[in-house]
């Protein structure tokens, strides 16, 4: 992948945090594979907000403003709480297109966010 540096500098803080807690490969999955089944079963007047502190992805009604978390089996949960902190949806999407994901197999972004960071 190349200009990864120019790419980075491009990410607001909070996508640049997403980048070194999920790496590329992860990123790329949620957007092409994990959203488009996640949303194909939304509630009603629900929006995905992005996924939360525990890893999971947490939702809202827009009208009732009731909560929801994606739980396995493709189902939502309804929730009592919600997530102090979640990393956004659109930011994710933001990182997929400025570093290009669509076009870049998944295998081979495994090891580009360590080797880029050092870890």
């Amino acid at each position: 992948m190349n200009n990864i540096q120019q790419k980075y500098e491009q990410l607001t803080a909070a996508q640049k945090e997403i980048f070194r807690g999920y790496g590329l490969r992860q990123i790329k999955h949620f957007v092409e594979l994990s959203l488009p089944k996640i949303e194909s079963c939304l509630p009603e007047h629900a929006i995905v907000l992005g996924l939360n502190l525990n890893g999971q992805v947490q939702a809202v009604n827009q009208l009732t403003q009731q909560i929801y978390l994606w739980i396995s089996d493709q189902q939502w949960k309804e929730s009592q709480i919600q997530s102090s902190h979640i990393d956004l949806k659109q930011d994710f999407i933001q990182i997929w297109k400025t570093f290009d994901l669509e076009k870049q197999d998944l295998i081979e972004l495994s090891h580009i966010h360590r080797d880029f960071l050092g870890v």
